[in-house]
């Protein structure tokens, strides 16, 4: 295949079978793809009992092309669109993303367990498969909401969260008491604050640092140290003497310090060269979601691949992610799983006469049933077709050439539709 007819099939690509809304979307054609496939991973794999929840940039770095884009400094890829990733921590397989959405978000379409808060509702959503399961879930500070981690535990999931001042410490959590209250301790003493709320029994662990304090809250996990515990060794200066301390981690600290870095682990090998994401170049933003699923998905294969056939990677044959993407490029050029041509003729298609679609480069008209590309802008942009004052390069497949927005686009189907019946 041809580069060019390549970059002709990626034009035509549709990723949903569902009509376009009466209001502005922009995220309505990948809304079915993202759901589709967090129930495909809910049928076919089941975590550990621990979970490790965090999260994962898609690259673009064309904000006016990207709903949702954010600037993220702290990612080692700062730019595109942010993901709430779950993972099973054991093996590193990601089973459910959400998108971050922003205030690109229409306020008609409606969000589960939205009662339970921004985050609450976040940490449902994607951790709903594993309601009265006893998973125990290791978060970062970003998801230290009390509220939340409460809610998790009235539907049998426990959880611990980093905490950390950002503005104001956490609502509930009295950080400057838990600092005075650590002074003059030994580095790795621990201490227990316990509470409830609405009901619900939580704890906000502390560990002395030389230092700082390293503060958690958790609704699970025994705050004690057993043989499968780090032992955890600091040296530091004490009026110009060099002190050392050795120590062993208890339970909830070992579990975040073992487990808090699947998500990252994961992402480090979904980036690595060559990445799917990286040689996928497109200038369609739904593509790249499309690009960025089936990355989640190939690095997901290796990891099973590594975990259950080769015993964790240390059985001799295992193969490295490089090789692995070798053999599975090769097979899916040679994929047996493709129709014959006299198959492909006896399936019955029926193509769809609605599609939005984005005009090729330097479009100018389309005339005779080919586009005029004699534009002096490579992205030259025309008015909708509607009046609605949009300035665009997408038009439907039914009328090439007649410039019309993705708002007007659900219109125009319907109209269509009501003058074909």
């Amino acid at each position: 295949m041809t580069f060019w007819r390549f970059k002709s099939i990626q034009r035509f690509l549709t990723f949903t079978d569902v009509r376009a809304p009466t209001f502005a979307d922009k995220f309505w054609e990948i809304r079915q793809m993202i759901k589709e496939w967090n129930t495909h991973m809910t049928n076919v794999f089941l975590a550990a009992w621990v979970i490790c929840l965090d999260e994962s940039m898609s690259i673009w770095h064309q904000r006016w092309t990207c709903p949702g884009w954010i600037f993220c400094p702290r990612k080692p890829h700062p730019f595109g669109n942010e993901y709430h990733t779950a993972c099973c921590a054991l093996t590193n397989i990601l089973f459910s993303i959400e998108l971050v959405e922003g205030k690109d978000s229409p306020p008609q379409v409606a969000r589960e367990f939205s009662g339970n808060g921004k985050t609450g509702g976040l940490l449902m959503r994607v951790l709903r498969p594993y309601f009265y399961t006893g998973r125990y879930v290791v978060l970062d500070s970003g998801f230290c909401v009390l509220k939340a981690i409460c809610d998790l535990q009235k539907v049998g999931v426990y959880s611990c969260a980093l905490i950390k001042k950002r503005k104001f410490w956490p609502k509930g959590v009295p950080g400057e008491a838990m600092q005075s209250h650590f002074d003059g301790m030994n580095v790795g003493d621990c201490d227990a604050i316990q509470g409830v709320m609405e009901g619900t029994t939580y704890n906000l662990w502390g560990m002395k640092e030389p230092d700082y304090v390293m503060r958690m809250m958790a609704t699970g996990g025994p705050l004690d140290a057993n043989d499968s515990c780090r032992t955890a060794s600091h040296r530091w200066n004490e009026a110009g003497v060099e002190v050392h301390r050795t120590f062993k981690y208890k339970c909830p600290y070992d579990w975040h310090f073992w487990y808090r870095h699947a998500v990252d682990d994961h992402n480090n090998l979904r980036h690595s060269l060559p990445s799917i994401e990286d040689s996928w170049k497109t200038q369609r933003w739904e593509t790249r979601v499309f690009s960025f699923i089936l990355a989640i998905t190939e690095v997901n294969a290796f990891l099973c691949l590594r975990y259950f056939t080769f015993g964790k990677g240390t059985l001799p044959g295992c193969p490295t992610l490089l090789a692995f993407r070798r053999r599975l490029a090769w097979q899916m050029i040679k994929n047996s799983w493709i129709m014959s041509e006299e198959e492909r003729e006896d399936e019955v298609r029926i193509p769809s006469l609605h599609q939005l679609m984005t005009a090729p480069p330097h479009a100018k008209h389309y005339r005779n049933r080919q586009w005029n590309t004699t534009a002096e802008s490579k992205y030259q942009q025309y008015m909708c077709r509607n009046h609605c004052g949009k300035k665009i390069r997408t038009y439907c497949a039914c009328t090439p050439g007649h410039w019309l927005c993705y708002n007007c686009f659900g219109q125009h189907t319907r109209e269509a539709e009501t003058e074909g019946s």
